[in-house]
């Protein structure tokens, strides 16, 4: 299975034998059917004054299921850039599409940001056309990282905090118990108050909550300590 780094290294390699005559689709047309389920291929007009007339084209989508994934696509027709995500395009597209056609050369960047509420990592390689003048085109790989829903506050006591961190290291109901010195009914019965109050449809589903809000509360305490600084 091809690697980001490894199709991203493919792409750069057919940029630097491309030239001006080079169509979008030609210069990804080795790489396009080598994407794992966590990638996608774009490619953004960008012949237009104003970036907001640039046109998004989507060429290959996601390929694992998800709601949350489904209801971010449905965000992004092949359309011009001002009718998509005002937030979206003005915090991750522009400004970085508009550096990749200044140096006109490929670049690779780590993408944070939000759409819809959700927070949204990705991996992403921005290659432009190669040409003389100002690039019409650019090509966009990128392979998702995470995509963490927003969370609802949900207050634990010292017990409940004692279960989550055992369940996010792995253990088992009756290692729990053992660990708490708690009946195994005992710790059932918090993990399915736990379900029901993080909205978890079973154990997994509930620990994948857990994880997503510590790195969901984290992220923004990092941002609250920058701020302060």
């Amino acid at each position: 299975m091809a690697s980001f780094n490894s199709l991203s290294q493919h792409l750069i390699d057919a940029w630097l034998l491309s030239d001006e005559t080079t169509t979008p689709d030609e210069l990804y047309a080795s790489v396009r059917n080598k994407l794992t389920i966590k990638m996608a291929l774009s490619v953004v007009t960008t012949e237009a004054t104003d970036p907001y007339d640039w046109r998004f084209r989507r060429v290959r989508d996601f390929g694992f299921k998800s709601r949350l994934l489904d209801q971010m696509k449905q965000q992004f027709p092949d359309a011009t850039l001002r009718e998509l995500n005002r937030y979206f395009i003005d915090d991750a597209i522009i400004s970085a599409y508009s550096r990749a056609l200044e140096v006109k050369r490929p670049a690779i960047d780590l993408v944070r940001t939000k759409l819809l509420g959700v927070r949204i990592g990705y991996e992403r390689l921005i290659v432009p056309q190669r040409c003389e003048g100002k690039p019409t085109w650019c090509i966009s790989l990128v392979e998702g990282r995470f995509f963490i829903s927003p969370m609802r506050e949900v207050k634990t006591d010292v017990t409940d905090d004692n279960v989550i961190q055992l369940l996010i290291e792995g253990h088992a109901t009756k290692e729990i118990a053992e660990v708490l010195n708690l009946s195994p009914r005992t710790i059932e019965h918090r993990i399915n108050k736990l379900k029901a109050r993080f909205e978890a449809n079973n154990l997994v589903h509930l620990v994948a909550k857990i994880v997503a809000t510590q790195v969901d509360r984290h992220q923004e305490e990092r941002v609250e300590s920058h701020l302060d600084q």
